[in-house]
């Protein structure tokens, strides 16, 4: 049988063991000798640090940093398949850890039962840990292994190696549900399941429950009351999807079609053939806490930054999706542009909050410009030219860091 109970129940200590590399685990749970199944865990490397996601959204990185109590970025839904194999999920996602074939590369991914998605666990002896062996077993016997870079990526297993050695440590409290109601409806399918739209929707009707209280902490710092309320519509007739490009859209105005509620509105269409990608979700739903009629390009790079600067990393905006745009194009460019200004700005990213609020502050027809010099001191232009100079300058060329790299 490949997984075993641990006979060994450690002494609850007070506080965090300090490891390797200058990442800090922690001991302060009592030894679990099998996981609960449906349980959430947070997931602590022999070598330091503790497993964390970067987002719930396909191939967002699973890494390791400082244990930190506080982070539902750390904490995991394992769940034994009946077989004695185990998936480790994002809570309240349908994403799990997921091992490339290809490259042996980790991250999480949409799980669909495979087995390079699944783990089993093998407790080592006289010890809390486990080996995390990957249950597809082609290319050999691997292991989930913590990378000296901080990243993890499946290794050929090795008991004897801590970065290969976890604890599985009951979480504290249960990660909370957040209180957000979110409602569906479906005005029109545009020709496909509805069945199969309200399963996409089901699955991630928890990313933005979570989210939503993050977005409003990030863009507001509780500056102002948004709607307490998530309204999603499925309409394939939406006057904003004659563009072939959109894919969602927020409604800022309370229309009887919608309920009388502002809402998000998805084209079918791009639901269905992308069904892996939330960003759009999370872009406008973080219009709706902007809450702002019409912030034009500035609301839309916001958008986009935290889009791609909080949420998720990986589509974070490179040189050649900005090269020959401007500051006021919105979306990649905008957002761009606020990465820099956040980082040369003493107030550093909160800048972000402050640039959200003033907009909403003066509502329907805000000016981008002005807003930028009355919170920073300089117009959206001078920003852009100082950053193309510092990208050009050399050795100090701007490398467009996020502040969660």
């Amino acid at each position: 049988m490949r997984i075993r109970y641990s006979s060994i129940t450690m002494t609850v200590l007070a506080a965090a063991t300090v490891l390797t590399s200058g990442l800090t685990a922690t001991a302060a749970h009592a030894a679990e000798p099998l996981p609960e199944s449906g349980g959430t865990y947070r997931i602590s490397s022999y070598a330091g640090g503790a497993l964390q996601w970067d987002s719930p959204n396909n191939g967002a990185g699973v890494r390791v940093k400082d244990w930190n109590e506080n982070l539902t970025e750390q904490t995991w839904t394992v769940t034994d398949d009946g077989t004695g194999n185990w998936s480790i999920k994002i809570p309240r996602t349908n994403y799990a850890v997921d091992r490339d074939l290809g490259n042996n590369s980790v991250a999480a991914w949409n799980y669909i039962s495979r087995p390079n998605q699944q783990w089993w666990l093998k407790n080592l002896s006289n010890s809390r840990g486990w080996l995390l062996h990957n249950t597809d077993r082609s290319g050999g016997d691997t292991c989930l292994t913590r990378l000296t870079d901080l990243g993890t990526a499946a290794r050929p297993c090795n008991a004897a190696d801590p970065a290969q050695q976890w604890n599985l440590d009951k979480a504290t409290a249960p990660t909370p549900t957040p209180n957000v109601p979110v409602t569906l409806q479906m005005v029109n399918a545009g020709g496909y399941d509805p069945n199969d739209l309200r399963s996409w929707f089901d699955r991630n009707k928890g990313v933005l429950q979570d989210q939503y209280a993050k977005i409003q902490q990030f863009m507001t710092g509780g500056a102002y009351q948004v709607k307490p309320g998530i309204n999603v519509v499925y309409d394939a007739g939406h006057d904003s999807f004659k563009n072939p490009g959109v894919a969602a859209v927020f409604e800022p105005n309370a229309k009887p079609q919608y309920n009388n509620e502002k809402s998000i509105i998805l084209r079918p269409s791009y639901v269905m053939n992308n069904p892996g990608d939330i960003g759009s979700l999370i872009h406008e739903l973080t219009h709706q806490v902007q809450d702002a009629a019409n912030g034009g390009w500035l609301n839309e790079g916001q958008a986009d930054y935290y889009r791609k600067y909080v949420y998720n990393l990986k589509e974070k905006p490179g040189l050649d999706q900005i090269r020959g745009t401007n500051y006021n194009n919105g979306y990649n460019s905008t957002a761009y542009m606020l990465n820099y200004i956040a980082h040369k700005h003493p107030l550093g990213e909160s800048v972000i909050q402050k640039i959200n609020n003033e907009v909403r502050r003066q509502g329907f027809g805000a000016d981008g410009d002005r807003v930028l010099t009355a919170i920073t001191g300089k117009s959206g232009q001078q920003w852009w030219t100082d950053m193309w100079n510092d990208i050009q300058a050399t050795p100090t060329k701007w490398t467009n860091p996020a502040f969660r790299d």
